[in-house]
């Protein structure tokens, strides 16, 4: 039984600091470069902290002086972690180098925070420490000292503007092996009036429906975001984007405006998205950016009554996908399928009760892959074991294969 979230009683107040944090709103502040804040310690640092059987950890720090008279700004915060107490070379540069000469002593934990504390997943600190130290399975030491520090800045676009680090703290864990393997790229949802059972609520492949990872395209490695796409017929109908935790607060809705989409970063709700007029539309999230477009698309594709999946899973006969539009013209379908463990099922694409029209993908026949643009023809599409929603879309060819949450 995991423990929900280990405290520490931290050494100084914090009520002020979280005060100064969350008032981050002054508009055109003149920066300067910080001179020193502070991490604070917590209690928990005179304990052996079992990252297996604990959720979180909290940490709390003061605000670096990032304005002359310390006028609230929006700063961005990032914890840093070493199990060597050396912070030279970071997991992200020495994967960045092609010859393989630089050695990273510590990494960079994907989770930010706008705030003066965070909660420091122990899963998270875990990958960290195997990514920097190699560990295999049978090589994983039963307690190891931790270094942690907080790294803070003001992000400019993509540039960390007078970054400055705290101060190190060390704690000592007891850590597990993880398997260490990229990202699965970062997936949003539609839900919306014209979407399956147009029931607005979290259940993929009835009622919210993935967007479409794109072949060929580099996704983070680390974090899995990238670009994601949706081309459809969208009625006039209500609509909005949710990210896979289903996490209101969080997800992309209108703007007052027909044809637009904004992030809602846990603010207020300025309604659903709308197209108009009713029409093709290509819809494409940046993931990394948290941004999206919608964008309308002069085509006239052929409109299929039914399109069908068919496998081994199936003896290869015709089995009916969900079309994702209630109504109106619908291009896009979907199919949940269950692979057994240990096993590969084969799929293609295919127009009902004729083979004139179907789509494969890949060099051989059962070639395991999560997305591409199928070809007409093409090869059979292995599937791994597992639950899956698949996606493919009529026009383009394209599929998407979504591990079911």
């Amino acid at each position: 039984m995991k423990n929900k979230l280990l405290l520490g009683a931290i050494l100084v107040g914090t009520a002020g600091i979280f005060a100064a944090c969350s008032d981050d709103n002054d508009s055109n502040p003149t920066l300067i470069q910080p001179k020193e804040f502070v991490l604070n310690t917590p209690a928990y640092v005179n304990e052996i902290i079992d990252l297996e059987k604990t959720d979180v950890l909290k940490l709390t720090w003061s605000q670096p002086k990032f304005t002359a008279d310390n006028a609230p700004i929006n700063a961005t915060y990032e914890v840093q972690v070493s199990p060597v107490n050396s912070f030279t070379i970071s997991t992200t540069e020495a994967e960045a180098d092609e010859e393989g000469n630089l050695v990273a002593d510590y990494a960079v934990i994907d989770k930010t925070s706008t705030t003066c504390f965070t909660e420091l997943a122990t899963a998270d600190l875990d990958k960290a420490l195997v990514k920097v130290t190699k560990w295999t399975s049978d090589a994983v030491p039963a307690e190891q000292k931790v270094y942690v520090r907080i790294n803070a800045f003001v992000l400019e676009g993509t540039n960390k503007l007078n970054a400055i680090v705290s101060n190190v703290i060390e704690i000592n864990v007891a850590p597990y092996y993880i398997e260490l393997k990229d990202a699965a790229p970062i997936m949003w949802y539609l839900v919306g009036n014209n979407f399956g059972d147009a029931a607005w609520s979290d259940k993929p492949g009835e009622s919210s429906f993935p967007m479409f990872m794109q072949s060929g395209y580099t996704y983070d490695k680390v974090t899995g975001a990238g670009e994601i796409t949706y081309l459809n017929y969208f009625t006039t109908d209500e609509w909005k984007i949710q990210p896979a935790d289903f996490n209101w607060d969080y997800g992309f809705m209108g703007t007052g405006s027909a044809n637009e989409a904004v992030y809602r970063d846990g603010g207020g709700d300025s309604g659903n998205i709308k197209c108009d007029p009713a029409g093709y539309y290509l819809v494409t999230i940046n993931t990394g950016t948290n941004t999206c477009t919608i964008v309308n698309q002069e085509i006239t594709p052929v409109v299929y009554e039914q399109i069908c999946i068919t496998g081994s899973f199936c003896d290869w006969s015709d089995t009916n996908m969900v079309p994702v539009n209630k109504s109106g013209e619908n291009h896009v379908w979907c199919y949940t399928l269950t692979v057994a463990d240990d096993a590969v099922e084969q799929i293609k694409f295919k127009i009902p009760a004729s083979w004139d029209m179907n789509w494969g993908y890949g060099s051989e026949d059962g070639e395991i892959s999560i997305c591409g643009k199928g070809t007409a023809g093409g090869k059979n599409i292995g599937v791994a074991a597992g639950t899956w929603v698949i996606m493919f879309n009529d026009i383009t060819g394209e599929f998407s294969i979504i591990a079911k949450k």
